[in-house]
């Protein structure tokens, strides 16, 4: 048997034949990370944060690169067009499904990418003051009703994710404000609040917590469950589905194989349970909000859809989708 075994091995040499060679083991050499935004803003926080952790548990060097402009579009588009091999992931944010709806230029899609988890979620919070007699979304929803744009409210300029919940709120609710002003940031936008310029507003979490910790400000919902607001109810608790939150998220392009994909989603896993981590990420005033790679992606299409329908019905949506 042996015999035949090296006579036969010699024989497919003499015809050609070569065994195939394996694959290294992915990953094999360094990895980089897109990420949309500049060092110093959220989104580049979160990548700088994660990266060491991230480094650990895949074995590999991983190199951040910074490609900011036109609000997330140029790193995520970069990102969707990277050879799909696992080597060049992107940090993607809430602007992969919103933008593709307001801009005719060439975007990326989410149907661009194949998603490997989320890594945190910051959720908007809508605010009224402390001595405000609206003690819960019932009670705004029923004032407005019975008095359209008698409240005043003001929104951040651009499509971010508080001015989406806000949207969606009102759009939902069938409520109408009185809008007084547009603001640049949810800081300005939380002092006008206090200052009693403003009846209420939805801002980022990371822009209420110092009112709220003064007492000045009463939170009445949350896009999503936070330890920062353990007793304020969400917006579903109270019956109206709106999630919008500064998510941020890791993806490959579409079409890589299946078994890097499924590593990628392992490493991140690892490292996103790094007790590390979570005290690294909790200092810099970030949760760890992970949601593996399925649910991640059920959830960054069902909110493409929904912006396509609310961008429908606001008249914004230069993609013709379906109303709501």
């Amino acid at each position: 048997m042996r015999r035949r075994a090296v006579l036969a091995g010699a024989c497919a040499t003499c015809f050609g034949i070569r065994r195939a060679t394996a694959r290294p083991a992915f990953p094999s050499h360094a990895l980089a990370l897109i990420v949309p935004f500049t060092p110093g803003s959220s989104l580049g926080i979160n990548a700088r944060l994660l990266q060491p952790h991230l480094e650990r548990a895949l074995g590999q060097r991983l190199a951040l690169q910074f490609m900011q402009g036109a609000g997330g579009i140029t790193g995520h588009l970069l990102g969707s067009e990277a050879a799909p091999d696992g080597y060049t992931l992107t940090m993607v944010s809430s602007s992969l499904t919103t933008q593709p709806w307001l801009n005719r230029s060439s975007v990326a899609m989410p149907a661009d990418f194949t998603f490997i988890g989320q890594v945190t979620s910051l959720p908007s919070v809508l605010l009224v003051r402390a001595d405000s007699p609206r003690r819960s979304l019932a009670d705004l929803v029923a004032a407005l009703r019975a008095s359209p744009e008698t409240l005043t409210t003001g929104t951040l300029v651009g499509w971010w994710p508080p001015a989406l919940a806000q949207a969606l709120f009102l759009f939902r609710a069938a409520i109408k404000p009185h809008v007084v002003s547009s603001y640049y940031s949810g800081a300005e936008l939380v002092e006008a609040l206090s200052q009693g310029q403003l009846d209420f507003v939805v801002a980022g979490l990371d822009d209420v917590a110092p009112s709220l910790n003064g007492g000045t400000l009463r939170a009445l919902a949350v896009s999503g469950r936070t330890r920062a607001l353990p007793a304020t109810p969400t917006f579903r608790d109270q019956g109206w589905d709106v999630t919008t939150a500064w998510w941020r998220g890791l993806a490959v392009p579409a079409d890589t194989p299946d078994e890097t994909v499924d590593l990628l989603r392992a490493g991140l896993r690892e490292a996103l349970a790094s007790v590390a981590l979570r005290a690294d990420f909790a200092r810099n005033g970030f949760s760890v909000d992970p949601l593996d790679g399925p649910e991640f992606t059920q959830f960054v299409l069902d909110e493409h859809q929904t912006f396509g329908a609310l961008f429908t019905s606001l008249g914004l949506n230069l993609r013709n989708a379906k109303p709501m």
